[in-house]
């Protein structure tokens, strides 16, 4: 679906004979509005959809499903789990309560809160993971449990457990009260505490397969209401995706530690909670958010370690541990956290919330979604870093659009590159979004620049976005030019764009003189077949020299 282009600058000139000469491209410019794009292409997180703690999922295109094609998120509610849809990330489709138990007979009444949904091949059904308070424990108390539907859509039905005569047992389905007296979490309550013996207070619920030996994990939140001064995360085995073995549990972070049980601290406020575990190349990851979700500096944090089961270390800050945070840029966002992972083919994206004035914490929250890589660190340990918090025009993912970002795989050259410059940072496929972040910018000197890429094979290209710097005083004003050499009917020309503005208005705060990290100069055009870019870029603000953190080239094989 395209969204109606009404504010944007069309360039349509007559073009020159094919004859080798240099012709003006015709294209579409997004640098006139940050709500208006083609959102067959794009996605902008402008125009998301309320809701906190969500759960996304995409269910890929099969014929003959009106629910496939869609990204599915699922978000806390009072009394009901909500969801939401869209094909384009920018189109919201609400759907009302996937999941609605009937208050007056369910075990839960209140708080459900974090729900986690993911599709089971074995079982050909959708899973969700929620917690809520139970009505006769009162409203404190934080119980998992689970449900289960055909359909993305819902409406998911509780699944209970039962006893040895077969009779449902009206109660979560996770209960640590279950766990083994002799294993030292069990929880022992003093008469004086609000709680009963085996009260283990518990949300954020998410489930992991091993892919090494598909062994079924559940982690999980030990909440601060259940009368502790900080939240930690936890995780046990599962005999099936209903039945715990309550004998495994073991507590894989603590709450301003970098080892469970170690002497070297960390700040995180009194929170490590809502977490989620991915697998890559031998390593397991667990991310987590700390601060208070009510807080500004709400962030994800990662650790890593070589078990489900731990040890996990926390990565260090300085050693780029933090996964997404809105530190130093909340100018215009604020607070990003609470999180799942989404597989988009085998492209991978982060799910988050924010809070719906960007400005600061004062409404609701809504959802956004950003790109996530693995890139190297100091130390050469892979870490999961995400391109976000974006609020700015971001190409979607290849399997939706149908184009791949081919800049990665050019041969890209540079001149007048600063002396700490490297052209490595052009198209690796990361945005520099913080000072301190892991991943850098390509610094250029002040004067003319032009930055060249070239491809073995044509490729049939369709968008081109130029990021610029997330500092304010390194952002280029302008780009000078691009030249496209391409080849049309047997002959070759060059096509070129002439000057670009950046729109300091639509992408920066001027008068607190912030850019946004992740906004670019961006053009859409018919496709066309090249095999070699010249950007060329000549001035800044600060007039010190600038800095491009990126360049995409989206198309597909010509």
């Amino acid at each position: 679906m395209k969204k109606k282009i009404s504010l944007l600058t069309i360039v349509c000139l007559l073009l020159c004979v094919l004859c080798g000469c240099s012709e003006t491209l015709s294209f579409v410019s997004f640098n006139d509005s940050i709500k208006e794009f083609d959102t067959s292409v794009f996605y902008g997180n402008v125009e998301t959809m309320r809701g906190a703690d969500p759960s996304l999922i995409y269910v890929a295109e099969k014929e003959g499903d009106p629910d496939s094609g869609y990204y599915y998120a699922y978000v806390t509610g009072t009394s009901t789990i909500n969801a939401w849809r869209t094909k384009d990330m920018t189109n919201w489709q609400y759907l009302g309560a996937a999941f609605r138990p009937d208050l007056d007979t369910f075990w839960g009444y209140l708080n459900f809160w974090a729900p986690s949904v993911f599709f089971d091949e074995t079982d050909n059904c959708y899973y969700m993971y929620f917690s809520a308070s139970w009505t006769k424990k009162g409203t404190k108390t934080h119980y998992i449990s689970l449900a289960k539907s055909n359909s993305p859509v819902g409406g998911f039905k509780a699944v209970y457990n039962q006893d040895s005569r077969g009779i449902i047992i009206d109660a979560p389905i996770i209960d640590f009260a279950n766990v083994p007296k002799d294993n030292p979490l069990f929880e022992y309550r003093t008469s004086a505490d609000d709680y009963e013996n085996g009260y283990f207070g518990a949300i954020d619920a998410e489930p992991f397969v091993d892919p090494v030996d598909g062994q079924k994990y559940l982690v999980f939140t030990h909440d601060r209401s259940g009368g502790y001064n900080a939240s930690s995360t936890y995780v046990m085995k599962m005999d099936d995706w209903q039945h715990p073995d309550y004998s495994t549990i073991t507590c894989i972070t603590e709450c301003g530690k970098i080892t469970v049980g170690g002497s070297e601290t960390v700040f995180e406020g009194t929170v490590n909670e809502g977490p989620y575990m991915i697998y890559h190349e031998g390593l397991y990851y667990l991310t987590f958010s700390i601060n208070s979700y009510d807080s500004p500096d709400y962030q994800v944090r990662q650790a890593v370690g070589h078990s489900p089961m731990g040890p996990f270390k926390k990565v260090s800050v300085e050693d780029g541990g933090v996964v997404i945070t809105t530190d130093n840029i909340n100018i215009y966002t604020n607070s990003s956290g609470h999180h799942s992972f989404i597989w988009v083919g085998d492209q991978l994206y982060l799910a988050y919330h924010t809070f719906l004035n960007d400005t600061d914490i004062s409404e609701s929250r809504k959802i956004r979604f950003d790109k996530v890589s693995f890139v190297t660190n100091d130390k050469g340990l892979p870490i999961i870093y995400a391109n976000g918090p974006t609020v700015t025009l971001q190409p979607l993912p290849d399997k939706i659009s149908g184009l791949h970002d081919y800049a990665g795989e050019a041969k890209i050259t540079a001149d007048n590159l600063a002396d700490d410059g490297d052209v490595y940072w052009l198209n690796d496929g990361t945005l520099m979004m913080h000072e301190n972040s892991v991943v850098k910018e390509t610094r250029f000197k002040e004067g003319k620049s032009v930055i060249t890429l070239t491809w073995d094979d044509y490729i049939a290209a369709k968008c081109l976005m130029i990021y610029n710097s997330r500092d304010y005083y390194s952002t280029f004003t302008c780009v000078d030019n691009v030249r496209l050499f391409y080849e049309k009917d047997a002959k070759t020309g060059v096509a070129e764009t002439g000057r670009l503005d950046f729109n300091y208005d639509i992408f920066a705060a001027v008068d607190y003189k912030c850019a946004f990290a992740g906004a670019s100069v961006s053009i859409e055009f018919n496709e066309l077949k090249i095999n070699k870019l010249e950007i060329t870029i000549s001035s800044s603000k600060g007039g010190n020299g600038f800095a491009v953190p990126e360049i995409a080239v989206l198309g597909r094989r010509a």
